[in-house]
């Protein structure tokens, strides 16, 4: 027997009778934090727009756009990211739901933030989309209590300082870092704090995951994958310490390379899951 609700209808009646309009319902973009290495390794970098039209014009801000309403976040990701970088099938994972009432000034609007990691032999030329004015890879420095997002060639600089601040979680006190503007230029919308929790999230993961290595290609330099890895945990590693870690998870392919990070030529390795 079919089931009916306390008005005697069933589900099919009840949907056909329901009226979506009765209730507010907000929007939902999707931004995605690019990341990449350096040329030399000698740091990471992250692609930034510059936007075209209000609000926030002509202020540098995470690539992204509105979820179609018949595909899912992943999916607008996806798309998003191929649009701006033209590539596929790359590391994307979901980051962050931003969901402050007050985030955007045009309306109501729930962002999902995403990470994409590129392998640094991918050639990515920065292409601003059609609601962009520009597109720029910058480079980031994440230490000392600050991020600072610069590029050198147009000499722009986006620096905030991290305030540290206690929230209140059940019976715990759990401690979080919150951006604060200290440069001329800032980030629009909540980027900022879109980017700190991706670089976070980065660093703590790499500790436990394989996820450094969908920054580095196919074959690869022990040099240069620990060189990934300093940049990532923002300190240096112990060469014996750091080839044990990964010894389980590399495989020899029988010749060499020159490393980015280096001269001499070194053995060339490939992934391979434990």
């Amino acid at each position: 027997m079919e089931k009916v609700n306390a008005n005697g209808l069933t589900e099919e009646e009840f949907l056909a009778k329901y009226q979506p309009g009765n209730y507010k319902r907000p929007s939902v973009t999707v931004d995605m934090m690019v990341l990449r290495m350096m040329q030399r390794l000698e740091g990471m970098e992250i692609l930034l727009i510059q936007r075209k039209n209000h609000p926030y014009i002509d202020t540098w801000a995470l690539p992204g756009g509105f979820v179609d309403i018949d595909e899912s976040a992943y999916h607008a990701a996806a798309r998003e990211l191929q649009e701006e970088t033209g590539l596929q099938d790359v590391y994307l994972e979901q980051l962050y739901t931003m969901s402050q009432p007050d985030r955007d000034p045009r309306m109501r609007v729930i962002d999902i933030a995403y990470i994409a990691l590129l392998p640094y032999d991918k050639a990515v030329e920065a292409k601003a989309g059609d609601d962009a004015k520009d597109a720029l890879w910058f480079q980031i420095t994440y230490e000392n209590h600050k991020i600072k997002l610069q590029n050198k060639e147009q000499n722009i600089s986006i620096e905030y300082a991290l305030i540290e601040k206690e929230f209140p979680n059940g019976v715990l006190k759990i401690k979080n870092y919150i951006p604060e503007q200290i440069s001329e230029e800032a980030l629009a919308f909540d980027h900022a704090q879109i980017i700190l929790e991706g670089l976070m999230r980065l660093r703590n993961k790499v500790s436990y995951t394989d996820v450094a290595f969908n920054l580095v290609p196919r074959e690869f330099t022990l040099p240069d994958l620990q060189k990934v890895y300093e940049v990532i945990l923002g300190e240096e590693l112990y060469k014996t310490n750091f080839r044990s870690k990964v010894k389980n998870k590399v495989v020899s392919l029988g010749k060499s390379g020159k490393p980015l990070s280096g001269n001499r030529k070194a053995a060339l390795y490939q992934y391979c899951e434990e």
